[in-house]
């Protein structure tokens, strides 16, 4: 059966957008540094409506209070089909002790000891579905 390629796109509503992110783990993250445009790819929880990740001391500093684009997705790579979600916020470096026990324990072991936590507060959602020619 030949692959179908995406022809048309339909925008996801909010709500289908929130829910891409809490089924995948794992997404890239967007920021700026050293005045350069850097993407990293990292894993992910939702916790209470904010994303949160896991990062190495370098990165935290980096982050702290940048404006940063999230994006997950699950595009097929045989079919080019499927979702795409891009979240944009600001990253907040989590130090309160009773917040990092609370998000440590949604992460599991996507955060390692030496990791600090970081959390993006959404403000803009947007997602896009890559269907096919005759909407399926």
């Amino acid at each position: 059966m030949p692959a179908h390629r995406a022809s048309e796109t339909r925008e996801l509503s909010v709500e289908d957008s929130l829910d891409l992110l809490h089924t995948v783990r794992f997404g890239r993250i967007a920021f700026s540094r050293h005045a350069l445009p850097t993407i990293r790819p990292v894993r992910h929880t939702v916790v209470d409506g904010c994303i949160v990740i896991a990062a190495d001391p370098a990165m935290i500093r980096t982050l702290h209070r940048q404006v940063v684009a999230y994006e997950v997705d699950t595009i097929d790579h045989h079919t080019s089909l499927g979702r795409c979600v891009i979240i944009t916020g600001i990253a907040d470096t989590v130090t309160d002790q009773q917040e990092l026990a609370h998000y440590r324990v949604h992460l599991r072991s996507e955060a390692g000891p030496d990791n600090q936590l970081i959390v993006i507060d959404p403000d803009i959602i947007t997602g896009i579905e890559y269907i096919g020619g005759n909407g399926a």
